[in-house]
């Protein structure tokens, strides 16, 4: 009965949260919709150019926009287009696709249905085996985000429960759901092997029972799809390998980011959740230690390692189609659930403490992460922004982290460095303009040298970033930067502004003033509410920056070379209207302007 009471209050809140959404591309979604939509006109996962102009065309009426669907290193002979992901999880939305084209909605709506399906046929497996406010806890959780996107987070998140729920009851029902989530991410097969060689201790006689040998067959059948196809159309056991993953033994940080970095990390993203999972731990270790090292929990606590390390190869920690968090940090949250069966079988005498704990992690992740918030991971979170400001040692981040998340995109520049200047990233001991340049040790001054600049009392602390991070893992023209030879010219320019109060400007981001330059090599813009500084490398003839502007401003362009005067400027506009300001050709300069009050 209290299954069917959780059952029915999750169908409540997801109609709820799917009522207050609408369909929206993050990430990877045009790959899985266009595969699917492929797929339901019965034709071939990997798109003829024909098919791609359909599809482009189709996502273009729905305003589905994203990236290209263009991977020249998966484009055959034929020139039939495959993807970097498979097309096992498009081909289960079939049917709804076949189902929202007769009723004339957006097709998206196939992908919320299947990932509902699976999430509520692992909500009933797991709130049989666990108390209802810990199955609110592990359900009511970071995935509700993903729940109406066609991506596979719910999908694996789904199918990584129901596994880690019948470990003991049905072994091989869990190596068929790992199998199925392995087809979109290789590294659960292993996960999937490791149940098959413990089923003895998870199950006394499980090797003798045929039910086992026919989930070990169907589940290594399913599995082996993702390799078999791959290595059928291009040699390799997954495309992953072309893009997308950098195969080496991690840094401890490297270990650790998805689990508590402040901006990827699931610790900071659930708080509420990790706390639950620590007291249910103590709670089980108090009360029967034993049950700690029981097998459901070795094996539970071995794909968390698996998966950690796995997540270490990526080449994009700060990856996307996230409102925050880092998405493979979802894969985590199902690995507690062994704890949390044994703390519902050891404390009954303490649910009066669970039961709010679990609650308020449920309802910290309805509010947070309500599927209709747009994807978020280029801006530092509250936390980090706090940390980095004040504290700046505490963190050093993962540079990619660190870069990405102030220049607002994937294709982040350094040196970088925080509003005011606390922590900073040199490359080569190179200081980003307006952060007054300072002498710093040897070692961060070789050319290939990362270092962090943390402010201190009576200047700064530098931390030397290890390797394999160097000056090639970032682009570094399109960076303004000065040294103490500089410094002189640099400083003329910033005393006509309160450069404290600038922050980088970058074209893209709501408010920006700079949003396009023409016949220039670069530009580098910081702003505040009333300023605008813009460092413009290589203007040409006819060379111009389109600017969206508070009000009328007046200013000056300037010599960078010398801080002098090259002319001034006056630019009267509307508020927020577009306007150009036309630049003469030269080898570089900088637009300083003030809002006219």
């Amino acid at each position: 009965m209290a299954s069917r009471r959780l059952l029915l209050a999750f169908g409540l809140l997801l109609a709820l949260l799917l009522a207050t959404s609408r369909p929206q591309r993050v990430g990877d979604a045009r790959e899985y919709l266009a595969m699917g939509m492929n797929l339901a006109r019965l034709q071939s996962p990997a798109l003829s150019r024909t098919d791609m102009i359909q599809i482009d065309a189709r996502f273009d009426e729905l305003h589905f926009t994203g990236l290209p669907l263009d991977f020249p290193q998966l484009r055959d002979a034929r020139d039939r287009q495959d993807f970097f992901h498979f097309w096992f999880y498009s081909a289960l939305a079939v049917p709804g696709l076949w189902l929202a084209d007769i009723v004339a909605v957006h097709p998206n709506y196939a992908f919320t249905a299947l990932n509902v399906g699976v999430f509520f046929a692992a909500l009933w497996v797991v709130s049989k085996r666990l108390a209802w406010w810990f199955t609110a806890a592990v359900f009511g959780s970071p995935v509700l985000w993903w729940i109406d996107k066609a991506h596979t987070e719910v999908f694996t998140f789904s199918l990584l429960a129901i596994a880690v729920a019948m470990l003991r009851d049905a072994p091989w029902r869990s190596m068929v759901c790992l199998g199925a989530a392995a087809t979109q991410n290789p590294p659960i097969a292993v996960l999937m092997v490791g149940v098959g060689a413990a089923a003895p201790w998870l199950r006394r006689g499980a090797w003798r029972d045929a039910r086992f040998w026919v989930g070990a067959a169907v589940a290594c059948a399913i599995a082996s799809l993702h390799p078999l196809y791959y290595g059928w159309r291009w040699g390799l056991p997954t495309p992953q390998l072309l893009q997308g993953t950098h195969a080496r033994i991690p840094t401890m940080q490297e270990f650790a980011a998805v689990l508590w970095d402040p901006n990827i990390g699931v610790v900071f993203h659930a708080p509420l959740l990790a706390v639950t999972f620590v007291v249910a731990a103590i709670a089980v270790g108090v009360r029967a230690r034993s049950r700690l090292i029981e097998a459901e929990v070795w094996l539970a606590a071995a794909g968390a390692g698996l998966f950690l390390i796995a997540f270490a190869q990526t080449t994009n920690f700060n990856n996307g189609a996230t409102p925050g968090m880092s998405r493979y940090g979802i894969w985590l949250i199902p690995l507690t659930i062994p704890i949390f069966e044994r703390a519902t079988a050891v404390s009954t005498p303490s649910a009066r403490w669970f039961i709010p704990l679990s609650l308020a992690s449920c309802l910290w992740s309805v509010v947070a992460f309500q599927p209709r918030l747009p994807e978020s991971y280029c801006t530092p979170t509250r936390l980090a922004s706090v940390l980095w400001s004040r504290w700046p040692a505490l963190d050093n981040p993962l540079p990619e982290i660190f870069v990405e998340r102030h220049w607002g995109g994937e294709l982040g520049l350094a040196p970088v460095a925080t509003p005011g200047c606390a922590k900073l990233l040199l490359i080569g001991g190179q200081w980003p303009v307006p952060c007054p340049p300072q002498p710093v040790p040897p070692e961060c001054s070789r050319p290939d040298a990362l270092c962090y600049a943390n402010r201190t009392a009576p200047g700064y602390d530098f931390v030397r970033v290890p390797p394999p991070y160097g000056a090639s893992t970032f682009g570094q023209q399109g960076a303004w930067v000065w040294d103490l030879a500089s410094k002189p010219s640099v400083d003329r320019i910033l005393q006509r502004m309160r450069w404290r109060d600038l922050r980088l400007a970058v074209r893209s981001a709501p408010g920006a003033m700079l949003r396009a330059a023409h016949e220039v090599s670069w530009t580098y813009g910081l702003q505040s509410e009333d300023e605008l500084l813009v460092y413009v490398s290589e203007p040409r003839q006819g060379a111009s920056l389109t600017l969206r502007l508070p009000g009328t401003m007046v200013g000056s362009l300037l010599d960078p070379d010398t801080g002098n005067d090259i002319q001034t400027v006056r630019i009267d506009t509307s508020p927020w209207g577009l306007t150009r300001l036309n630049l003469p050709p030269r080898t570089a300069i900088v637009v300083a302007l003030r809002r006219l009050r």
